[in-house]
């Protein structure tokens, strides 16, 4: 089994999240076992030194051929469809994702790969963003891209929709980090749009000019705890991260404060900050103010 397969098939057996991928992995790089070796181990093993959960040791105990059957055919699948996927130990892992407090174990990337590599730009807002705080954020979309800076967006929160639209209308590349996996995305075929406003300028997804990025895995819908995560990738992913509108007390305010601890630049638009206390809030934690002359 290669090191690809052997990576989908951990990433697939159930109960098996990001914690439990990176930590068997760890522990297989340390004891200094092969796929086949690890598979042949007694169950207790694979719960002691492994730790893996009840249901996936059965499921490599009990029901393995059908479990590597399904890698199989998934492999296949996502292959001819262009999808990569790396773990955490890959030389191509992004480095930022290390300062995270629970990085991914595994990333699916469909697109243009070299995105990762280029300048890029978050502008935060709560879901309760204003209208005049989405109009904010596409004067700033617009002009960091005009720059050559990359945005990382995602479908299904407004401020990143905005962003998103700004991008397709403007036929430029952009990083769409996903709150779930790429199947559940993008389709069986993964050319569905996700975002329904942006099929006026593209009817499907176009890989050629994007890259989407998931940590979960291809099937796996969204779950509340899937949009924190998803902002928190966005965030450790982007070369500069700009709050736009933070709710007070909110999670963008909260982020912000822990990319301030690992030295990381964050700025914050103060135009209307008397009227804005969670932009307040992140300003006084560290924050570099963004005035009006940069609108």
């Amino acid at each position: 089994m290669s090191d690809r397969q052997w990576l989908l098939f951990l990433s697939l057996l159930p109960d098996v999240g990001r914690r439990t991928l990176r930590s068997v992995l760890e522990r297989q790089q340390v004891r200094r076992e092969s796929p086949a070796e690890v598979l042949r181990l007694p169950a207790e093993v694979l719960q002691s030194e492994y730790k893996l959960p009840s249901r996936a040791v059965r499921a490599i105990q009990e029901e393995l051929s059908q479990w590597l059957e399904e890698t199989a055919r998934l492999e296949a699948h996502l292959t001819r469809c262009g999808v990569r996927w790396m773990s955490f130990q890959d030389a191509a892992y992004p480095v930022a994702l290390d300062e995270m407090p629970e990085p991914p174990a595994i990333l699916f990337l469909y697109g243009d790969h070299r995105l990762l590599s280029e300048p890029s730009f978050a502008l935060l807002a709560s879901h309760t963003v204003s209208k005049q705080g989405l109009q904010e954020l596409e004067t700033l979309a617009q002009s960091l891209m005009a720059q050559g800076f990359t945005p990382l967006v995602s479908a299904t929160q407004p401020a990143y929709q905005r962003a998103l639209l700004c991008a397709v209308r403007q036929n430029a590349p952009y990083l769409l980090v996903l709150d779930r996996g790429l199947l559940a995305t993008f389709g069986t075929d993964l050319r569905r749009e996700p975002l329904k406003q942006a099929r006026i300028w593209q009817a499907e997804f176009e890989p050629e000019r994007a890259l989407a990025l998931s940590p979960f895995r291809p099937g796996d819908g969204w779950v509340a705890s899937n949009s924190k995560y998803r902002d928190a990738l966005i965030a450790y992913l982007a070369s500069a991260v700009i709050v736009v509108e933070a709710r007070p007390d909110g999670y963008i305010v909260q982020l912000c404060r822990e990319l301030l601890q690992h030295g990381r630049t964050v700025y914050v638009l103060t135009p209307r900050i008397e009227t804005l206390p969670g932009n307040r809030q992140v300003l006084e934690s560290g924050a570099t103010p963004f005035g009006a002359k940069s609108l």
